[in-house]
């Protein structure tokens, strides 16, 4: 029996990588560390996941109309959207050819929460007529 010989081998490898089709990323903060649990969704293709504890996402499949994985389709337009309470959503559209492509990290930022000063004049002095309590009241005395 003859062994098979590794130009044969590597021939083979590489024809099967060539026909996988994938998109991969990452999502971070915008200090530069990985973000888990947030929502990547891809359009067009219905396609929704989470990222892993390091960020990380894979998008190798679509969804039809009826709900069905299909292919990723090849030479076109999409829009990946990602998604996370507290955060302000990261979107990034990008021209997808064939086989893999890596994507640069999406940058999330924090929702930032604005407070203004009451309108309201709050100062105890103005309202002499309150029934609040002014300390504490010990029990006995």
């Amino acid at each position: 029996m003859r062994p098979i010989s590794c130009t044969v081998f590597l021939a083979i490898a590489v024809s099967g990588c060539s026909r996988y089709h994938a998109i991969h990323g990452s999502v971070i903060n915008r200090n530069g560390e990985p973000l888990e649990r947030v929502i990547v969704s891809l359009e067009p293709g219905d396609v929704e996941l989470v990222t892993d504890e390091q960020g990380n996402f894979t998008i190798d499949y679509l969804r039809d109309e009826s709900g069905e994985r299909v292919k990723l389709q090849k030479k076109i337009d999409y829009t990946l959207t990602a998604f996370k309470p507290g955060y302000h959503d990261a979107s990034s559209s990008f021209y997808f050819k064939r086989g893999e492509l890596d994507l640069e990290s999406m940058t999330m930022v924090e929702d930032t929460i604005r407070v203004d000063a009451g309108e309201e004049n709050i100062d105890p002095d103005l309202y002499p007529d309150r029934t609040q309590n002014h300390g504490a009241a010990y029990e006995g005395e």
